[in-house]
């Protein structure tokens, strides 16, 4: 193997100390910034792990399609100056394989696509982009991996943060790429120009309200210049926080939004407190694949009794639920707009637990605020919550939501 043609950055270094001085930890969890390397500096050590030593590795992500685009692509060309394959046999281009000279073995796998999880393991994990995989589908390979390499960047909190402890942690940033076009890092720095109306201030000053010029600039700069947490660009929901489901006598009942091949069906407990202007939320259901006569079942164990609001134009589906004795109405779908404005004039709480309900209102977001247009994805349980808040809203005696 020859590496003299692929120059290393000193976001390399610093993953390769943080492994190498930490070797009792099996998680490590890099966040970085925009053009940090993070991701070509983890393939550069995986290649290396690899030629040294026969292991078995894997990269996944949740869409194996975009990795064919980047991840891939990075990988296929590092192999190439380090002239790791030593035939055409050894990448196969189809299946995302590579069969090392030495009998090491990598593929590239997506949530989306691998039937992956139960029985998979390996000697090295790489999650990429870790932050667009669900929980329960990480937890299935990082419980079967000898080592995992987790990386994101920080749009937000996410399960990925739970793993964090003070020696399998590290933040990068586009200064840890020194070999960063002037171009990108020209970019990068006007970020924080347009943010902020003194961008020299310390970081301790520099996100005071006052220093402030455009929330958006400034959210860029956090998380894509500094590597630091910050909110999802356009997020449409900011109304809300985690806390116990506790409607504190209020009446509650369900939102349902019916799933379909690829979708999940997704029930929610709704309890609106139109006195202090807050509505209380809890998933009870949020699974895909499910037929009929298995959403009823699991209604009638969830919900038992309970009032169930569903989208109107969906009237087949709601007669055949009817039909199975779930309490079940239709609420006049409305403008999308409509009902989104009615959630965020209340204070929203989600109960702890309700781990679907809380990722889609951090990802749930704008793809044009000004004309109101919303992103119809990470919505499923958002949309039977907004069926149930119109209806009540809308229809003041229907139900009674006043405090006992």
């Amino acid at each position: 193997m020859s590496d003299n043609k692929f120059l290393y950055t000193k976001a390399y270094y610093k993953i390769r100390d943080l492994i190498l001085k930490n070797p009792e930890e099996n998680v490590f969890v890099i966040r970085g910034g925009q053009g940090a390397s993070k991701t070509i500096s983890i393939l550069e050590l995986l290649i290396k792990s690899l030629c040294k030593k026969p292991k078995e590795a894997s990269v996944v992500s949740s869409e194996l399609s975009k990795m064919k685009r980047t991840v891939i692509r990075d990988y296929v060309k590092v192999c190439k100056d380090w002239n790791v394959f030593r035939s055409d046999n050894d990448w196969n281009r189809s299946e995302s394989k590579h069969e090392y000279f030495n009998g090491s073995y990598l593929d590239f796998l997506g949530a989306d696509v691998n039937d992956i999880g139960k029985g998979f393991r390996r000697d090295i994990l790489y999650i990429n982009e870790a932050d667009k995989m669900d929980i329960d589908t990480a937890v299935q390979f990082i419980s079967r991996a000898g080592l995992t390499l987790i990386d994101y960047n920080p749009d937000k909190l996410f399960w990925g943060d739970d793993y964090i402890n003070e020696n399998n942690f590290i933040t990068l940033t586009f200064e840890d790429n020194e070999y960063l076009s002037q171009s990108e890092v020209k970019a990068i720095l006007d970020y924080k120009q347009k943010g902020f109306y003194d961008p020299s201030l310390p970081y301790e000053f520099l996100f005071k309200d006052e220093n402030i010029k455009s929330k958006y600039w400034a959210n860029k700069w956090r998380v894509y210049g500094l590597g630091q947490v910050g909110s999802i660009d356009g997020v449409v929901f900011e109304n809300w926080e985690i806390g116990k489901f506790n409607p504190n006598g209020l009446q509650t009942s369900c939102g349902l939004d019916f799933g379909f091949s690829v979708d999940p069906d997704a029930l929610t407990e709704v309890a609106i407190d139109k006195k202090h202007k807050r509505i209380y939320l809890k998933e009870l259901i949020y699974r895909k694949g499910l037929l009929m006569g298995d959403l009823a079942a699991l209604v009638h164990a969830k919900a038992p009794g309970k009032l169930v609001i569903a989208d109107s134009a969906e009237s087949r589906l709601i007669d055949d639920l009817k039909a199975k004795g779930i309490n079940i109405k239709a609420a006049k779908k409305g403008r999308i707009e409509d009902g989104v404005m009615r959630m965020q004039d209340y204070h929203i709480i989600i109960d702890p637990d309700s781990k679907n309900i809380i990722r889609e209102f951090e990802t749930y977001i704008y793809s044009d605020k000004t004309s109101k247009l919303y992103i119809d994805a990470n919505n499923h349980a958002i949309d039977g919550i907004r069926y149930n808040v119109m209806y009540h809203l809308d229809n003041p005696n229907k139900g009674n939501y006043s405090l006992k």
